[in-house]
């Protein structure tokens, strides 16, 4: 082997070392890093509804999870709005785990229309470990809207109906199924004591 040739390796080999080992780790810390969403989404239970959604959907957790600016939540209103509504403040939350998420009740088309405009841009800035144990920063922007919610329709769930079905005042097939299963239950008992008491009776 020339001596070009073996420069050549003694500098090419700790390179390639070199990268495969970043490589790696930033693949490891890709999968170890949180990834923060903020999002509003329609209420699956209740109709007209929307909430408010931030999540992790990243292999990390996050720490010290602060917004640029508060979240609007509770902003009613289905034709005009109803007020001011409240905010999730600044401040936000010591900590989002993966797969956690926090749901908060947005409010009403029309009320979160008038809070958000045409969109309101928001930086989620927060901490996390790095896999050797360093205590980083990062952050995610996001642009929050309900524009993309306008005449999309409202339903209830099939679970959410069966709550209401029991519960309303107006006697529904459920109701009366539940009425009848009753009936039967109460005839069951019935018939169980009277049994028991005749067998007594033939004991004695």
């Amino acid at each position: 082997m020339s001596l070009l040739a073996q420069i050549i390796a003694y500098v090419v080999s700790p390179l390639a070392t070199l990268l495969a080992v970043w490589v790696a780790y930033l693949a490891v810390l890709r999968g170890s890093q949180p990834q923060l969403l903020a999002y509003y989404q329609p209420n699956p239970d209740v109709p007209t509804m929307i909430d408010l959604v931030v999540e992790n959907i990243g292999g990390g957790s996050a720490f010290d999870v602060t917004f640029s600016k508060p979240l609007p939540i509770n902003c009613f209103g289905i034709e005009k709005s109803d007020g001011d509504g409240e905010l999730v403040p600044k401040t936000g939350f010591p900590s989002v785990s993966p797969g956690q998420r926090y749901i908060f009740n947005g409010g009403q088309y029309a009320g979160l229309e008038s809070n958000l405009g045409n969109g309101l841009s928001v930086i989620i800035k927060y901490k996390f470990r790095s896999p050797i144990g360093f205590l980083r920063k990062s952050s995610e922007s996001y642009v929050l809207g309900i524009k993309h919610l306008k005449g999309m329709p409202t339903r209830v769930s099939a679970d959410q109906a069966v709550v209401d079905a029991l519960k309303g005042p107006n006697t529904t097939t459920v109701q009366q199924i539940r009425n009848e299963l009753r009936a039967i239950n109460r005839q069951l008992q019935l018939m169980v004591k009277q049994r028991e008491k005749q067998n007594g009776d033939v004991g004695d």
